[in-house]
């Protein structure tokens, strides 16, 4: 296993998302944690990724997440904002978190393990000027003893700082990660003129999906808006003429 005390020096020296990533994934890989979130809490009334997001969930929970309103009803979140302190879902599960989850919460946590993620492990990250943030991991687990939970923290916290770190040059203008088929084509539609419904009708998915979509592409694009998006991906020849 790769040397804990290494891991903030050498994630500070890297220059992108994907290597901070799998050098986290090699740390927690052999305590069977393979799937990782992190990222800005988002905002109350919009419990949906934040601009500041990096996941390698896979696209089937991405799209249950929306298309099922789990946001609407995610537990880790109360847990985040009530609990304050680093969990895992069995704690959560098990009402350590200051509440038992409700049925809609329970079908969330149900879903995750039908994926093959029925373990977690989440910390809650607080810094200055009121920020709130959260690194998470999930996995077939088990749930942690508290020397691994000691060393998950550790390396989620350095994890987080050092892609907030580089989310932050992105949005100063660095190289973002390139648009998916499907981003290219909501965003095309859009330029045409179509709505929702009838991007939704002509792509053969739901309009939840689309507007996952549109989010996805925007966040990409450093985009306020979804104009702003369709604009700033004409400017770099992303879309078909």
């Amino acid at each position: 296993m790769p040397d804990l005390f290494d891991f903030a020096e050498s994630v500070n020296q890297m220059s992108t998302p994907g290597a901070v990533c799998a050098e986290l994934l090699s740390h927690t890989e052999p305590h069977g944690f393979f799937i990782y979130a992190i990222g800005a809490v988002p905002h109350p009334e919009t419990p949906y990724p934040t601009r500041f997001m990096v996941s390698n969930w896979p696209q089937s929970w991405h799209a249950a997440y929306y298309e099922r309103q789990f946001g609407d009803r995610d537990p880790t979140l109360r847990a985040m904002k009530g609990h304050g302190r680093p969990f895992s879902i069995t704690d959560l599960r098990r009402g350590k978190c200051g509440f038992l989850p409700t049925s809609g919460e329970l079908e969330m946590l149900d879903f995750a393990a039908s994926i093959g993620s029925p373990e977690g492990f989440l910390v809650p990250i607080f810094r200055a000027n009121g920020y709130a943030g959260f690194s998470c991991l999930s996995g077939g687990g088990p749930d942690p003893s508290p020397a691994v939970r000691a060393r998950l923290q550790f390396l989620l916290e350095h994890a987080h700082d050092r892609l907030r770190t580089l989310a932050a040059y992105h949005d100063a203008g660095g190289a973002g990660p390139p648009l998916t088929r499907r981003e290219i084509e909501v965003l095309s539609l859009s330029r045409r003129g179509l709505g929702d419904a009838e991007i939704a009708r002509v792509s053969g998915i739901s309009v939840r999906t689309v507007r996952f979509h549109f989010e996805n592409a925007r966040h990409k694009l450093a985009a306020h808006s979804r104009t702003e998006a369709i604009a700033i991906a004409v400017g770099r020849h992303l879309l078909p003429a």
